[in-house]
């Protein structure tokens, strides 16, 4: 056997491999494409656009859209893992202004606050914010996480916190929540692919433990950092900092 042969059982091992992430991929995309167009019909049924809506409606299209934005969330952490998986996860820096991201995303993320019957404060200095050099979508991705985490984790009427600070070689976005908190003997593991707090699992079945693994590998593609405090059944921060772009 030449140094370049493989044995047949290693051929087809990598072959049905190739096979296996190709089609999980090709399928996300599918999927993900076809949940796009319904989440954006039940948004224009939920805001108005199509005709007003009686209480049952409305909670049974909120159900609808919940479990569709889900799914929509699902099937990114699906991919992104696959291409950190295949080491394939490539930035595309670009200079961004942190606060109109965090607006947009905020757009999405306070109609599910307000099915929670959560409120999102985002709370700005009035300082100018330098531009960060990041990808744009990536750390929409980041923010998306962090966020709907603290919503889901939290408790009816409780408030989800986001702001910005800038230091003279970095911007750091925090997001603090009043929410369950993570349990101190399990905060080690947080970050660890398909891990869960036991008070998670508790609160919100479903779900594979995926996200913060995801956003923590975004965050150091993009030469940045995280870090968190938690107390239980007190809330979580989670802080991400970001170099400027004067340093890149």
């Amino acid at each position: 056997m030449s140094a370049v042969d493989l044995p047949d059982t290693e051929v087809s091992s990598f072959t049905v491999d190739q096979m296996k992430a190709n089609f999980v991929s090709v399928a996300a995309h599918q999927l993900r494409t076809s949940l796009a167009a319904t989440k954006w019909t039940l948004n224009m049924l939920l805001n108005g656009d199509l005709g007003s809506l009686n209480d049952e409606q409305r909670a049974f299209l909120s159900k609808a859209y919940e479990s569709n934005a889900r799914m929509i969330a699902l099937l990114a952490d699906i991919l992104l893992s696959d291409q950190i998986d295949a080491g394939k996860l490539k930035s595309s820096g670009i200079a961004v202004n942190l606060p109109d991201l965090i607006d947009s995303v905020l757009v999405e993320i306070r109609l599910l606050g307000n099915m929670h019957h959560i409120s999102i404060d985002f709370v700005q200095s009035g300082a100018a914010i330098p531009p960060v050099h990041i990808d744009p979508q990536q750390m929409r991705a980041v923010l998306q996480n962090l966020l709907e985490n603290a919503v889901k984790y939290s408790n009816p009427h409780d408030m989800v916190q986001v702001s910005i600070e800038h230091r003279p070689d970095y911007v750091a976005i925090v997001v603090k929540d009043q929410g369950i908190g993570i349990p101190s003997e399990q905060q080690k593991d947080i970050f660890n692919r398909f891990f869960r707090a036991s008070n998670a699992i508790q609160v919100e079945a479903e779900g594979f433990g995926l996200g913060l693994c995801i956003v923590k590998n975004i965050v150091e593609q993009n030469r940045g950092t995280i870090s968190f405090t938690s107390t239980e059944n007190e809330g979580s921060t989670f802080r991400v900092e970001l170099p400027t772009s004067s340093v890149v």
